[in-house]
């Protein structure tokens, strides 16, 4: 990938061994459903994520360190949305358990954790650009299972896939052609064709899933086309529209939103102007972050539903919808630091704005309360989590205190289509 690749090479992709050992996804899903088994998923996603660091210490040579980073906790993410689902496989009937369809809820995550890794490992932009597309069709169509979401989830997958295709032209087009009279009006169209198709396949602006765990699998996939803006970024007028397209995404979230701000949304703005900004690291940091905290939801929600079934609600159900939110919110207030010594006036005013706008319904006073109550409720994973974002947040301090973001040197572009 452009972001965390720091050079490139010709070929398909790095390491054959590493791209086989990261294929286990879509192996787990046959076996799963040839057996019949679909309530081993837990215990296959466990067996993957060992496989998955196994071969991040043995076949990474070839990589950079921030694809291994990305790799590493994309791997986990099966394990966290299928933990406790074990006993919900052994209500299936025989015959919900032959059908795909009806299982597809332990399926889903395998294929679409499969599709992250192809689109993180294969060096072609356009295989990435498959991958994405193939992975947003999976998910909308587990999220479309409910009458009531089926529209809004397929309306999402058409914007995307039109992303898709606009994005591939505009990669092709800045190679240039005979069409174009030379090759500077060719690169220039082509920018802005791959910039809007990326960021639609982002989906900028766009809602995001109301369920937990269909939000945590979509941001490896809207984060996908943000490490491919990097090969849009040759020119200051690229730059400049990544800038603006960023802001526009942060206003829309927080004058469209419905209650909350959404954090998918939000760390998708944030993102975009990250890479505009040339700061790879800080993009990293926000790929990071949300997934902790999309993973740190999908866990309370899970423990806030035992214990309603319980007959004790041991979490405060206002808090949680919140607290990812609230934990993500220093590493923001580091990234906002990095981009206010780089972002010019007017921009930096509106990021600003933006920003005020988005924590006005975080409701920060009920954070003590609520962190308290989850730490003294919550199982292992749900503390581990929740030592994981503090110690993103302050490795983002250190970072910043070292002089190692913002970045001093330009990113590499990323080789030919």
């Amino acid at each position: 990938m452009a972001l965390v690749a720091t050079a490139f090479a010709p070929g398909l992709f790095a390491s054959p061994i590493l791209l086989g050992l990261f294929c286990w996804p879509f192996l787990v899903v046959w076996v799963l459903w040839a057996a019949k088994r679909p309530e081993e998923a837990g215990a296959m996603a466990w067996l993957g994520v060992g496989l998955s660091m196994l071969a991040l210490l043995g076949c990474s040579s070839h990589i950079s360190w921030g694809q291994a980073v990305c790799l590493g906790l994309e791997s986990c993410i099966a394990v966290i949305i299928l933990a406790g689902r074990k006993g919900e496989a052994r209500l299936l009937d025989e015959k919900n358990k032959t059908s795909f369809r009806n299982a597809r809820e332990f399926y889903i995550p395998f294929l679409v954790t499969g599709c992250i890794f192809m689109a993180l490992l294969l060096r072609p932009p356009l295989a990435a650009l498959f991958f994405d597309a193939a992975g947003t069709v999976l998910l909308a169509w587990w999220d479309g299972r409910a009458t009531r979401r089926a529209m809004p989830a397929w309306e999402v997958v058409r914007l995307r896939l039109s992303g898709v295709v606009l994005a591939s032209v505009g990669l092709v087009v800045m190679r240039g052609g005979s069409i174009f009279a030379t090759t500077g009006s060719a690169m220039q169209v082509g920018q802005v064709m791959a910039l809007t198709g990326l960021c639609m396949m982002a989906g900028l602006g766009t809602m995001v899933s109301s369920r937990a765990e269909l939000a945590l699998l979509d941001a490896g996939l809207r984060f996908i086309p943000l490490f491919l803006l990097p090969l849009v970024v040759v020119t200051p007028l690229a730059r400049s529209l990544m800038v603006l397209a960023g802001l526009l995404a942060l206003g829309s979230v927080a004058v469209s939103r419905r209650g909350r701000v959404s954090l998918l949304s939000w760390m998708i703005g944030f993102g975009v102007l990250a890479v505009g900004t040339g700061q790879m690291v800080v993009l990293l940091l926000l790929y990071s972050a949300v997934l902790l905290a999309a993973s740190l939801r999908v866990a309370c929600e899970r423990v806030s539903v035992t214990s309603v079934g319980a007959g004790h609600n041991k979490l405060p159900p206002g808090g949680l919808a919140v607290l990812p939110m609230q934990m993500a919110l220093p590493l923001l207030m580091v990234v906002l630091v990095v981009l206010a010594s780089l972002l010019r006036p007017f921009a930096l005013g509106g990021l600003f704005l933006c920003l005020l706008a988005g924590l006005w319904g975080l409701e920060l006073e009920t954070l003590p309360r609520t962190l308290i109550v989850v730490w003294r409720w919550g199982d292992i994973l749900i503390k581990g989590l929740l030592l994981l974002l503090g110690a993103l947040a302050l490795l983002g301090v250190v970072l910043l205190a070292t002089g190692l973001i913002p970045e001093p040197v330009p990113f590499t572009m990323k080789g030919p289509v």
